[in-house]
């Protein structure tokens, strides 16, 4: 009987800097409601852009198209699934990790 190695643990992922993720909320906080047409009061994290805010994809394309001008980055959406765009934290997490500064 021989014994398995533990399996390898998965690498650290970098701390987030608070700055750039309030940052990055903000910018989806500012943008939010041109896309939507309609001034929002409060904009929860756990918000469902479809379900609360009835985005469509193409609203969604438009929404992170508006947040990489306003915040002057680029997010690559090669990897942009379903679950990055459910909810406004979500999408905050994907931008967070996914995005480059505009040079």
């Amino acid at each position: 009987m021989s014994e398995s190695a533990p399996p390898a643990a998965e690498p650290a992922a970098e701390p987030v800097d608070p700055e750039v993720r309030d940052r990055i909320r903000r910018g989806i906080e500012d943008v939010l409601p041109r896309v939507l047409g309609v001034e929002l009061a409060d904009i929860p994290a756990n918000a469902c852009f479809f379900d609360d805010f009835g985005l469509t994809s193409s609203a969604i394309v438009e929404l992170v198209l508006d947040i990489e001008e306003t915040l002057a980055i680029q997010v690559d959406v090669e990897q942009l699934g379903i679950d990055d765009i459910r909810t406004v934290d979500s999408l905050t997490d994907y931008v967070v990790g996914h995005y480059a500064d505009e040079d």
